[in-house]
């Protein structure tokens, strides 16, 4: 995580010299911050976009998101969860910046489901009568928890069961 990697860490990693690296970056800070816009602006959502929007309806595409999501999880036995959810346990707390940071990349997340589900109203495979707002944060906090789950359990069954669960929430 951001506190327990060192300077020396980094520069190992990077393979960069001290001088180069603050040439660069400014502080360790500041790289974490860049790192967290670079997640946000293409892993979160270019991936969460291009899952849900690929498939061949809004409502496959976010069943699709949340399948891939557990196989992932369940054939590497990967446990290092997300990169958004473990910035938020860690350092949103006491770090304003990354906390800014963080919720922006989560709203962006909450909107990638609003505007499927908005989709998914007008072609009728999502109830017109479901509040798209409130159903897109749900959506969210759900793929968060799951997440989560699965970096303490990564176990197909569990993590079928609570998708299987949320999204009832569609129909």
């Amino acid at each position: 995580g951001y506190e327990t990697s060192s300077l020396r860490d980094l520069l190992g990693a990077m393979g960069i010299s001290r001088s180069s690296f603050y040439d660069t970056f400014g502080s360790k800070h500041e790289l974490f911050l860049t790192v967290i816009d670079r997640y946000n602006n293409t892993v979160a959502a270019c991936g969460l976009e291009a899952m849900i929007h690929d498939a061949p309806s809004p409502k496959a595409g976010i069943h699709n998101l949340f399948q891939g999501i557990i196989e992932t999880m369940v054939q590497t036995g990967e446990k290092r969860g997300c990169f958004l959810n473990n910035c938020a346990v860690e350092v949103a707390c006491h770090d304003d910046q990354a906390a800014g940071r963080i919720a922006h990349g989560i709203a962006k997340a909450e909107e990638t489901f609003y505007c499927a589900i908005r989709r998914g109203q007008k072609l009728g495979e999502i109830g017109a009568g479901k509040a798209a707002r409130p159903l897109a944060r749900y959506l969210t906090g759900m793929l968060n928890g799951l997440l989560v789950m699965g970096k303490a359990k990564p176990d197909r069954r569990t993590l079928q069961d609570v998708v299987r669960v949320a999204l009832t929430a569609l129909d």
